[in-house]
């Protein structure tokens, strides 16, 4: 980024004659401006008049110097109407934000993508500038300029292999001049990738030698990782068939000592040097055999050395064959009795968190996993032992990912891999990728996952296993974008790789069948069953991936034979019913089964079983009478109504050209008849569509119903009458945030305030417990710490400010309170299609009777007002929905700002 920054100087007036942007057989205009012989940026502005190649004139220095440009020859220049002429001149002065302003008011071109790109890229937005890029590239596939911009930014996220492949596609243009410079920079990056994947494998092969052989293993390697080092000088000392080699050992104890500022090493070698080698001797070659992988251990041979460990005094060769093996998780217990009886609990306790973690998901406690990973974690950073870290990281990340918590997973694993790069980690950096990929694809990333998909695949380029999953995982990103054609030719490239059947691909199949229809030949059908089918004999699926399994296929044959299809989907989930609730793929199976069941009763028309087989699937009761229930994925979407006599209608779309994330059409007008005499509707939705503003019209009133599961009920009693109000908070001054007016509402008795530095995320919740109003004054953000919305509180001790629905889980609000949350973007929640994710759904599924929240950003002069004007109409015994309605009404007729229109209730 410094490039953008600093070259900024280089920028003179003059006079250049340039034509317009792209390839235009217009007249040639001049612009009363040009760039000296060097070019400022590292990127390629888009106008033919600067596609000659000119060198880089990246000072090394600062980008103190800046000449200005003519203001007034700008301003003839928008007169005349050529502002992409005066965006290329604030973009190459370094002007970003002022190029982007100008850019955004021209058409959609390959060239106007191009600057864009170039413009969030100087303002340190490479992702934005992926997506731009990509939508260039869409209509030029070859144009070298924007493959130019898009190695810039691929090289911003240190995606080097990616970024050089990049420049490398540029080289083989042969432009004069761009082609050597993209050669040098194709190399470069490539050189620097290469030489972490060497050093890696060299100090894996030295640690081998060293455990195996007793050959002294560098002391510069040692210094580059010392924990590596440490790893395998353990192995060595659990390997050592003789004192000797033993105390051979000692100098590179002493150096990893030194590092660490311990004598834990030191003290090891110590230990072990005064066993008895007679009868140490013989378990120490089974572990040295087992680590060179000579003699694999299994099943009854495995627990069997294990068991003669156990009736020796090798305590530390029963602590390192229990980690060999990878039966953590079958020896907690035991295995924390010998971390802390080794010497040094700090090393062993990253392996431990890890055991306790794969214990724990195996019988569905993903809280103690995680717990167990985040306590794990935190005794490593204290420890310092970054090689164990990363690993923590990665595996935290890995269960974020498969609890769908994207953000959380993504931030922990780019942290990893930046830690990786510094110690050269390469084998951490493949599996930190691969969790990349998944975040990013979770998030609707679709720019971002193929950066990191081509990262990972260029680790490898020769695997062909890697490569089918690569094509794999990006047709699935095509399926997500409805673009079948370009899935379907992803698809081909991988079968070229015959692999072993994964849930990735054959869930692609299945969306692929479904998009195509009945263009698709009867030997894709049968090819795909067939790969199911080997697929279930894998014996490493867990219970809930079977499930997955048969829904994939149940999904597949509905399409085609619809009895066999219905009968393998209930089939699912009278299987997943009992597991869901600890096995995240079970839940998962359970959602897309239903689902599949909901469409299709659509499709045959069939309203009552399409509502009640949401309803099951929501765990909710549909109304008999005013009810609008609402399902789809993809290209399919179902609406459903039911009037004030229960009389039901319904619409079965099934060809959407736009993905529901982007575009929700509206309810048709002859639905929206039926409803007509309902005083108030209940909204029945999918998770993908739950909380949508705007989804009747303003003067009806309207609400979702909150899908229930685990949810807690409210005691029968009355409670206490007890409001809460939150404002005034103070969040970290690093947000940047403005402050908000302060609250002018008056508290009564019984009433609670938290305000200022009071208002901490503990504190509120403590409070929310047994309040029956709350209302929440404080920024709404998204997209920073949480894939939902969260509340911005004031910092408490530990720093921590933010309100999330994660904080939510488990909680009981026993006062079955209205939440009123007058906060930005309080109702946005994650894309899941298995579970509703966000804070008016986490604040209902722990009791809250209804929640209100707004969609859009809320102004803050105006919030305060409203909400009161709001919760006086509930207090006159106004049901939610009906006084949403009518305040929102009153406000309007006063001239309010439309954000009002996009508040939402649930109940």
């Amino acid at each position: 980024m410094a490039g953008f920054a600093a070259a900024a100087a280089a920028v003179v007036l003059a006079v250049l004659v340039v034509g317009r942007p792209w390839r235009s057989s217009e007249t040639e205009r001049t612009l009363p401006f040009a760039l000296a012989a060097a070019r400022p940026l590292e990127g390629r502005l888009s106008h033919p008049g600067l596609a000659g190649y000119r060198a880089l004139g990246t000072m090394r220095g600062s980008a103190d110097g800046r000449r200005e440009l003519d203001l007034k020859a700008l301003t003839d220049l928008e007169a005349k109407g050529d502002l992409h002429g005066v965006a290329t001149a604030w973009l190459a002065a370094g002007d970003f934000e002022r190029a982007e302003r100008i850019l955004e008011r021209l058409p959609a071109s390959p060239a106007v993508m191009g600057d864009l790109a170039l413009a969030a890229l100087g303002r340190a937005q490479p992702e934005r500038a992926l997506s731009l890029l990509e939508l260039g590239l869409e209509s030029a596939p070859d144009d070298t300029r924007l493959h130019w911009n898009r190695g810039l930014a691929l090289q911003a996220l240190s995606l080097e292999l990616a970024a050089a492949a990049e420049f490398s596609r540029v080289a083989q243009a042969k432009e004069p001049g761009w082609s050597t410079e993209a050669s040098e920079r194709a190399d470069g990056l490539r050189k620097g990738a290469l030489a972490r994947r060497d050093s890696w494998k060299a100090m894996n092969a030295a640690g081998m030698a060293l455990a195996l052989d007793g050959t002294p293993y560098p002391a510069s390697m040692a210094r580059r990782n010392p924990d590596l080092a440490r790893l395998y000088l353990y192995h060595a000392l659990r390997a050592a068939p003789s004192v000797e080699r033993v105390k051979a050992l000692a100098p590179l104890a002493g150096v990893l000592d030194d590092a660490n500022r311990t004598k834990t090493a030191s003290a090891y070698v110590a230990h072990v040097a005064a066993a008895d080698f007679h009868k140490r001797g013989p378990l120490a070659n089974t572990y040295r055999e087992i680590l060179a992988g000579t003699r694999p251990l299994e099943g009854a041979e495995a627990d069997a050395f294990l068991a003669r460990l156990r009736r020796s005094s090798e305590r530390d060769l029963l602590l390192g064959a229990i980690l060999l093996l990878h039966q953590e998780d079958r020896f907690v217990d035991e295995l924390t009795t010998l971390v802390r009886q080794s010497g040094e609990p700090a090393w062993y306790d990253a392996p431990l968190a890890r055991g306790r973690a794969q214990a724990a998901q195996d019988r569905g406690d993903t809280q103690t996993a995680e717990r167990s990973l985040k306590d794990g974690l935190a005794s490593c950073r204290s420890a310092g032992f970054q090689y164990r870290c990363v690993d923590l990281q990665r595996n935290l990340a890995a269960l974020y990912n498969r609890l769908d918590r994207r953000k959380e997973a993504e931030s922990l694993a780019r942290s990893a891999l930046e830690e990786a790069f510094r110690s050269d980690s390469w084998f951490q950096e493949d599996m930190l990728l691969a969790e990349l990929v998944t975040s990013a694809r979770l998030s609707h990333a679709p720019a971002l996952a193929r950066a990191f998909l081509d990262e990972y695949v260029q680790h490898a380029p020769e695997d062909c296993a890697r490569r089918s999953e690569y094509h794999h995982a990006r047709a699935l990103l095509f399926v997500e974008d409805l673009d079948a054609k370009r899935a379907r030719r992803e698809v081909q490239d991988a079968l070229a790789c015959p692999t072993a059947p994964t849930l990735l691909e054959v869930a692609v199949a299945g969306d692929l069948l479904r998009l195509e229809g009945s263009a698709v030949p009867g030997r894709e059908l049968d090819r795909v069953r067939e790969r199911i089918r080997v697929l279930r004999e894998d014996p490493s699926l867990t219970a809930g991936e079977r499930l997955l399994v048969g829904h994939i296929e149940g999904r597949i044959l509905i399409e085609r034979d619809r009895e066999e299809g219905r009968q393998i989907l209930r089939g699912v989930i009278t299987g997943s019913a009992l597991q869901r609730s600890t096995d995240i793929e079970a839940r998962k199976a359970w959602a897309h089964s239903h689902h599949v069941l909901v469409m299709d009763a659509g499709r045959a028309k069939e309203w009552g079983p399409a509502v009640d087989l949401l309803a099951e699937e929501l765990d909710r009761t549909a109304p008999t009478s005013c009810l609008l229930a609402l399902a789809g994925q993809d290209e399919r979407l179902l609406f459903v109504a039911r009037g004030p006599t229960g009389a039901s209608s319904g619409l079965y779309l099934n060809a959407l050209k736009r993905p529901l994330r982007e575009q929700v059409p509206e309810v048709p007008e002859p639905l929206l008849q039926v409803l007509a005499g309902c005083d108030a509707v209940r909204v029945l939705a999918e998770p993908i569509l739950q909380g949508r503003p705007g989804l009747l019209p303003g003067d009806r009133a309207w609400s979702y119903l909150a899908p229930g599961g685990h949810r807690v009920e409210a005691p029968a009693g009355a409670p206490v009458p007890k409001r809460l109000v939150v404002s005034d908070v103070e969040p970290p001054a690093a947000l940047g945030l403005p402050h908000l007016m302060p609250w002018k509402g008056v508290t009564g008795p019984g009433d609670v305030h938290l305000r200022g530095r009071a208002a901490t995320p503990e504190a509120v919740l403590a409070e929310m417990k047994d309040a029956t109003e709350v209302e929440l004054h404080t920024h709404g953000l998204s997209g920073a710490v949480s894939d939902a919305a969260f509340l911005a509180l004031s910092p408490d001790a530990a720093g921590r400010y933010a309100l999330t629905a994660e904080d939510l889980e488990g909680q009981t609000l026993q006062g079955a309170p209205v939440v009123l949350l007058a906060a930005c973007d309080a109702n946005v929640g994650a894309w899941r299609y298995h579970a509703v994710w966000s804070l008016p759904a986490a604040l209902i599924q722990a009791g809250a009777r209804a929640v209100v929240a707004p969609s859009t950003e809320v102004p803050d002069v105006e919030a305060g007002a409203f909400f009161q004007a709001l919760l006086d109409t509930l207090r006159r015994g106004t049901p939610p929905a009906q006084a949403l309605r009518d305040t929102r009404a009153r406000w309007l007729q006063q001239g309010s700002a439309r954000w009002v229109q996009d508040l939402v209730v649930f109940e």
